[in-house]
This record gives C-alpha cells, structure tokens and sequence, in this order.
C-alpha cells in the first residue's frame, strides 16, 4: 500500500510540476478551486495506473496473510519499484516535450512515433528541446524516487511488537486484506460512488489548458489509443454520430439523395467561372502557414509580405480553416477530398485505389497532366504510393532536388524545391501540380538571416505581446517560405501561360507571440487564388468561409466547362449560392465566427453578426465527418433504414 501511494505521489507532483513549468498557459481567471479540483480528479486517474502496475505485490502480500513470502514479497515489491518508477522517468520525460509541443498530454500526434519519420521525429526533438537537460534531470529523478521508495517500503507501519501480536491474529489478517481490497477497489475504480472515473471527468475547470493536465500521461494516452482504435474500426461510426443516422446526415448537408448512393450526393457541377482556362495549375500546401501574422495588428513583423501583395492582387479567403492539425492527415484529406475521421487514411485499404472525390483523377479527366511535388522523403507516411494510388501521374521527392544535405531531415530548403518545379514542368503540357513544402518546421536550423530576414527585435507596439519565449528567428522561417513562395510565382507567371495558383497551409503552426492566442490566431491558415488571366473578371462573393475541401470544386470551378460533373463533398468558394461556412475537424469558420466546440470568437476583421448556433454548428460537423468515414470504411451505399444502420454498426 505504501508502495501504490508512493507511485500516485509522483504522479501528483509531475503535475505539479508541468503547472509550474507552464503556468502561462493557464488563464488568470481561474482561482486556487481550480487548482484543487483538478488534483483531485487527477488523483483518482492516477490511482487507476498506479494499481494495475502493483498487481503482483498485491498478490504477494495477500499471500503472506496465509504462508511465511515475506521474503519473496520483498523482492518483488523492490522490483516493481524499479520498474514502475523507471517507466514514469521515460514517460514524464517524454510528455514533457509533447505539452511543450502540443500543450496537451498526449494526444491523436502520438501516432506520430508509429507513422511518421521515426528517425527525423528524434533528431527534431534534439534539435528542438534541450534533450540532454531533461535526460540528465529524468535519471536523476528516477534515482531519487527509487531511494525513496526502497526505504519506504522497507519501513514497518506498525512497531514490531505490535505487528508480532497482531499478525497472528485471524481476525486482524481478515481486517488487512479487507482493507487491501478496498483501497485496490477504490484505486481501480478511482471512485467510491456508482461509476467508475471516465474521460468527462477530467474537465472540471474553467480553463482548458488546467482540464487537460487531469489526466496524466498514462491516461491520456490509453484513452487516446482507445479512441483511435474505436474510430478505425466497424464501429467507429458511433463516436462520430452516436445516433447513427446516416439519412438524417446526408440530408443535413444534401437534401434528398436519390438511390442511398453517396456519391450521388457528392456529385456537382462546375460552373465555368474562367473566362479563360488556366493551363497550368499550382496548388501549394505550405508547412505550417498560418494566418496570424496577416492580421493587422502584427503587420509591422512583415512575415508574409509576398502572401499580402498576392491577395490583394488575386483572390484572399480570410475566413479559413484547415482540414485537420497535422500535414499527413491534412494532406490525405486534400488528395481524397474526404475529411480527416481519425481512422489514417493514407493507410486504409479503400484507399488503395482513388475515391471518386479524389483530386488527381478528376484534373486528369480535364487533360492536366498531375505532379506531386515534396521538398522531403516520399517514403515518409508512404506518401508516394499513396499519391500514386490516388491517380498521381508522377511524385518527385527531395532526393530528386539539388543537394539533399544542405536541408534538414524533414526534406530540403524551400527556394530548392521550387527551382526544381521551375525546370521540371514542361511549358506546353498542362499540368496540375500538388506542392508540399517543408521550411517551416523543426528543427528551424536555416540561416534566416543570412537569407534576409531583417526582424531581430519586437517591434515597439507589440511588445506588451510578445513573451520571448519563441525566437524571433523561428518565425523567421514562416518569412523564408513566403519569400521563395513569392520568388516561384513571379517567374512561373513568365514561363507558364496562363497559370493559376492556389496557396494555403497544412495547419497551423502552433507557434504564436505568446500562450494566448485567440481562436483565430492559434487555427485559422491562409488560402489565396492569383492568376491575372485565369481570375480577370470572375467575382468573388463578399462573405466568404471555406476550408481545405473547398479548395478542390473551387479550381475546378476555374479549370472546367460549365456542366462539367465531378465528385466534391466541399463547394466552390466562388459560388455566390453556397452554404458559406468551412468545416474541419471539430471545428467551423464562417465569415464573422469561428466556432471549436462551445467556443465561439468574433473573428478580428468581420463586421458584427450574429453568432452561430452552437448545437447546429455540432449536427453539422458531426454530419461532415460521418459522411467522409462512411466513404472511407463502407464505400458509397448507404443504408435505407434504422434496422439496416443496426445490422451494420456491431
């Protein structure tokens, strides 16, 4: 018992310590009630991981009421010791830099450690963290606990005069296994009352950063792993749209769809919005661009000059969100043009061949010749044979781009991925060309200034805004990629007629001037349309809202006659009739609001309106999501009724 509290104190005080080491990112308006709420609901999480790890000296102990272990029991309680306490060293060292990633405790990225460049994840975070500080600080914790908990655990509760007469006492041993029974029970349970402690009950503050430290790591990472594998499932359709109702979705978003098909539902038609098609397309998905730093008020940091001058003189979308929060997950959603659901699904098996939303295949039926351009590794989340499987005609990767060593593990420097797209497309075949880019990223080792980043000191007005706790030249790679990003588009409009360009960001960075960014600030990524020739004459709506899915119907909107069917669960921003509101995961924008569960924010640019619902804002997202993981788990046929729903959803 000594043993199981000892390992729930560590716990406690690792929470303690991330509130410290990041009390900054707790709000102010919470008071010492919050604190002691979350201690205790967190006691009760940590009470579930420390027993299950002391099972066997539970056992042992139950054993010494009936035969003379003791000696057994005592190796095996200093072993557990050592393990436990060594595996909460490597796990809370580990946490430690995703909260300082992330501010969470372990979340969906975790999978990044199975599906991602495991080796350039590492050499990241030793580029990014101060490794070797917090490996040195990890040993020496374990050392010190296990000293601790060895003399602990070492030390009689009772003198031994008392424990000599009572230990032969029947009804004293009847008494002590009861009670160890019922402190197991209540640390299983983390509950005395009718139900056990579930994921609710971490949220019992009023601040979001506070609510996701209950949960300690070990938790957060079962329930996270639980959560993905529910969601990959048969039966993941359950924790996207608990009802089930699939009609009731399609209609949602729809209105009636003839035939239970829905890719019936998904089929739509273009508009011919361009007066004159463009013959080449560049579609760019920019590491990390987020739109912050476009806003107004941090305009004097001058981080993305080439993406200002680009909307002013094309097309800007202000009121946009990305796919999803990673660039795998993004990505897969802009090739498949079915939103990101949880369930990988670069790696499911229906995407072995291309979704009839698929980008690649609807361009080629245009007569573009399709391209994927990755300034890193192609066998990095296999993204080549995903593009390939997707209809790509060809996929170059960094290795095929200048000299792979002047980059970083992540793939090569911007300004060289582009000058290989310069001399690769040939002028006279139509081409779509998909670019992910790679700059802004860790480890954020690039010579910024040597480049010409001029930005070394925050500017007077934002100083009350800035906390310095991100280097300056950190975003200083944020105005590396918009610098080559615009160096590419001036000379591709000259060797490419009538081109056309479409640039947003993967996600957002999660790097902002401080750790209270606004909704807007910490979510939104840009996206700009540019082409003189394509875009003369076509209109734009004045309230506009999209996301990564609207980007697709909108070009085709541009590149195909009017009549012309294709497959989009997005719509063209272009279409003046549209739903104007961007979905992604979990998440909405419309031109005044972005909403992300109960939270609403007025967005800084947008004239007063009022505030969305929020209940309808859910049924819609909800709706959005099921439909895209219906596509990818079951394929096109929906079920006609509740009793089909039920035979299919174990």
């Amino acid at each position: 018992m000594k043993l199981l509290l000892f390992l729930i104190l560590t716990l406690q005080l690792y929470r303690l310590f991330v509130l410290v080491m990041f009390r900054d990112a707790v709000t102010g308006s919470i008071g010492l009630t919050d604190y002691i709420l979350a201690f205790f609901s967190g006691l009760r999480f940590d009470g579930r991981v420390s027993v299950l790890v002391l099972i066997p000296t539970f056992l042992t102990s139950i054993m010494c009421a009936f035969a003379d272990v003791s000696r057994g029991a005592t190796v095996v309680r200093a072993w557990m010791a050592r393990i436990a306490l060594l595996l909460n060293a490597v796990v809370f060292s580990v946490n430690f830099m995703f909260v300082t990633e992330y501010k969470d405790t372990f979340n969906q990225w975790i999978f990044g450690a199975v599906y991602d460049d495991f080796g350039a994840v590492i050499k990241s975070a030793w580029t990014s963290y101060p490794v070797v500080t917090i490996t040195v600080a990890t040993v020496l914790f374990y050392l010190l606990a296990l000293k601790c908990a060895l003399r602990l655990i070492k030390t009689p509760v009772f003198p031994d005069a008392w424990f000599s007469y009572l230990g032969k006492s029947l009804p004293m041993k009847a008494v002590t296994v009861a009670c160890m029974l019922c402190i197991v029970t209540f640390c299983g349970r983390g509950s005395v009352v009718s139900r056990p402690v579930q994921l609710k009950d971490a949220s019992v503050t009023r601040d979001s950063f506070l609510n996701r430290m209950v949960l300690n790591p070990w938790s957060a990472l079962r329930y996270t792993v639980k959560h993905h594998k529910k969601v990959a499932s048969a039966a993941g359709l359950e924790s996207i749209l608990p009802d089930g109702d699939m009609q009731g979705a399609v209609r949602s978003l729809f209105g009636e769809v003839p035939g239970n098909s829905l890719d019936a539902a998904m089929a739509r038609t273009s508009r011919g919005a361009a007066a004159q098609r463009p013959k080449h397309i560049f579609y760019f998905v920019m590491e990390s661009m987020d739109s912050w730093s476009t806003l107004e008020r941090y305009r004097s940091l001058n981080l993305m000059p080439e993406m200002a001058r680009l909307g002013k003189e094309g097309m800007q979308v202000r009121s946009f969100i990305s796919a999803s929060s990673g660039t795998m997950v993004s990505l897969s959603a802009i090739m498949t043009g079915l939103p990101d659901v949880g369930v990988i699904t670069n790696y499911q098996p229906a995407a072995q061949k291309p979704f009839p939303t698929s980008m690649a295949p609807q361009f080629k039926d245009l007569g573009y010749e399709t391209n994927l351009f990755y300034g890193g590794y192609l066998s990095w989340q296999r993204l080549e044979d995903f593009a390939l499987n997707q209809g790509f005609d060809r996929c170059y990767g960094g290795n095929h781009m200048g000299d792979w060593l002047k980059g970083n593990e992540w793939g090569v420097d911007d300004g060289d991925l582009f000058d290989f797209i310069l001399k690769q497309l040939d002028k006279e075949t139509p081409s779509f060309n998909l670019i992910l880019s790679t700059t802004y990223h860790p480890p954020y080792d690039l010579d910024v200034y040597g480049k010409g980043f001029s930005l070394k000191e925050i500017p007077p007005e934002l100083s009350d805004v800035y906390d310095g706790k991100i280097p300056l030249a950190t975003f200083g790679h944020l105005w590396y990629a918009d610098h080559e990003l615009g160096r590419f588009v001036r000379e591709a409009e000259k060797r490419f007629p009538k081109a056309l360009f479409a640039i947003t960001g993967d996600h957002w960075s999660r790097k902002f001037l401080n750790e209270h960014p606004s909704l807007y600030e910490s979510r939104s990524v840009p996206f700009v349309l540019y082409g003189k020739e394509v875009l003369s004459g076509v209109p734009i709506p004045k309230q506009v809202a999209g996301s990564h899915l609207d980007i697709m119907p909108t070009l085709l909107d541009l590149a195909a006659p009017k009549g012309h069917t294709y497959h989009s669960l997005g719509s063209s921003m272009l279409d003046p009739d549209r739903r104007q509101v961007g979905i992604g995961r979990g998440m909405m924008v419309t031109p005044g609001y972005m909403i992300s569960g109960n939270r609403v924010e007025h967005l800084p640019y947008a004239e007063e309106a009022e505030a969305p619902d929020t209940g309808e804002v859910s049924r819609l997202v909800r709706s959005w999501r099921a439909l895209g993981w219906w596509r990818i788990m079951k394929g096109s046929s929906l079920p006609s009724s509740s009793k089909e729903m039920a035979g299919l959803t174990p």
